[in-house]
């Protein structure tokens, strides 16, 4: 039974920073191949490019600079999560930077993601079962959004790692699918988007928030 409990105490923060994750979507999390490594702490977004309306490839962007931090507010626990827009690397640095101007980087650095707050025993419920529904609001650029992710939670190193994929698309944050040339001509994304999240609770920030961490 203790080691039951430490284990909740342990994986509480990375539960409640879920919403993120991720993150970023308002839609629900479906099957898809993971592009992150367990043991990482970092968030990624994973479409589609047609090239010249013939060939199709598989484009990445990922970032490990993700802060997650635990937040008491009243008697209830939420998680607060900061994206840095320029830490994003899909090893090709005009996407990167167009990636930038998408999200707004110019007006906000950061996407913020603030989980739903809940009560400790929510939390504790979605725990004992590996996974759970954990809503929130995403901003981009000043405006914020809805989102729902459904997370996973497993012992991972002495660890406890959430980690999820969502499908969505990039209307959902009011983002124009890309296009490069008039009318796509050269190359473009459809409005497809899968936004990935692995976090780690050694890594979470303000574990003192939390009562028993």
């Amino acid at each position: 039974m203790n080691a039951i409990k430490s284990v909740f105490k342990k994986s509480m923060p990375l539960f409640i920073a879920a919403g993120l994750a991720l993150s970023l979507t308002s839609g629900e999390a479906e099957s898809s191949t993971p592009v992150l490594q367990s043991g990482s702490h970092c968030v990624a977004y994973k479409t589609r490019k047609t090239v010249a309306a013939m060939s199709e490839s598989t484009i990445v962007g990922t970032n490990c600079s993700v802060t997650v931090k635990a937040v008491k507010a009243g008697n209830n626990f939420k998680a607060e999560i900061a994206i840095p827009i320029s830490s994003f690397n899909s090893n090709e640095r005009d996407r990167d930077t167009e990636v930038a101007k998408m999200l707004k980087a110019g007006s906000q650095s950061s996407l913020i993601v603030t989980t739903e707050a809940l009560p400790m025993a929510k939390w504790q419920e979605m725990l004992k079962r590996g996974s759970g529904l954990v809503r929130g609001q995403i901003k981009i650029g000043g405006r914020s959004y809805a989102i729902a992710t459904t997370a996973k939670a497993a012992k991972v190193n002495g660890q406890i790692e959430v980690s999820g994929v969502i499908m969505t698309k990039f209307t959902a944050f009011g983002i124009p699918a890309p296009e490069v040339g008039p009318g796509g001509i050269i190359a473009k994304a459809p409005d497809y988007l899968e936004l990935h999240y692995n976090f780690m609770s050694g890594k979470v920030q303000n574990k003192g928030a939390v009562p028993g961490l």
